[in-house]
């Protein structure tokens, strides 16, 4: 039986809990990794943010939860697949204000909610692979983020993931135990619709529209990543950020 999709609430603050749960987060994982924080000095504090992610683990979303809400000061309400809306993580789904995506294609409900969280000022993150890579390489993105960004016209914070899949592989059971993982995040950008090819109208100006905020999002995506993850996406390198860089939890 498919699984009952909640109402979308967007989350601008974070409750006691959710505090408490980064907080337990980021011990466990420091106790069992070796994980390293590099990122701007100063991340956005309000105001609407798509937080983009590459994904090779089942860490990845608490991984970058754990790191990046306390940063961010509210919730990162993630885009999550059907299955795991099983009844013994439901309640912390929905507390985290997670949004239910359907199996088999296109989720349209799953983008509008992604639109509400958006245009109310909170955060949604998500990982444009759409699913975990088999190589750990930096894969092909699925056209709804280009759609979702170019839509909601929100700042979008890159956040690259380094190391997660040696700790937990793709078909791991048990975690490599010290297993340097580093999160690298970018400095927030825009996606300009004027990026498509000139001369470009109707249907080819909306492919043009959406290969080029792709392209973009993929390739600071890919620069944030070890050279060895970052696939076709590493050909076009840009300028690194200033960073504050921190070790462990």
């Amino acid at each position: 039986m498919p699984a009952e999709r909640s109402p979308v609430h967007v989350l601008t603050s974070t409750s006691p809990f959710l505090r408490l749960a980064s907080l337990v987060l980021r011990g466990v994982f420091g106790a069992v990794a070796r994980v390293h924080y590099v990122g701007p000095p100063t991340l956005p504090q309000a105001g609407p943010l798509l937080l983009v992610a590459n994904h090779t683990s089942n860490i990845d979303p608490p991984l970058v939860a754990a790191w990046l809400q306390p940063r961010l000061g509210r919730p990162i309400q993630f885009l999550a697949k059907e299955q795991l809306f099983v009844p013994a993580l439901r309640p912390l789904l929905d507390h985290a204000g997670a949004i239910l995506v359907r199996a088999g294609g296109s989720d349209v409900q799953a983008y509008h909610d992604a639109l509400v969280v958006l245009r109310g000022g909170g955060i949604v993150g998500l990982f444009p692979e759409g699913t975990r890579s088999i190589d750990g390489l930096l894969g092909e993105a699925h056209p709804g983020v280009a759609l979702l960004a170019l839509r909601a016209g929100v700042p979008i914070l890159p956040v690259g993931i380094s190391g997660a899949q040696q700790f937990l592989p793709r078909e791991g059971r048990v975690p490599a135990f010290g297993t340097r993982i580093t999160i690298r995040v970018g400095e927030p950008f825009r996606i300009d619709r004027g990026e498509a090819e000139p001369g470009a109208s109707g249907a080819a100006q909306r492919r043009g529209w959406t290969d080029a905020a792709t392209a973009k999002i993929m390739t600071r995506l890919g620069a944030l990543l070890a050279p060895s993850q970052r696939g076709r996406w590493g050909a076009r390198p840009i300028a690194a950020p200033p960073v504050a860089a921190e070790r462990g939890p």
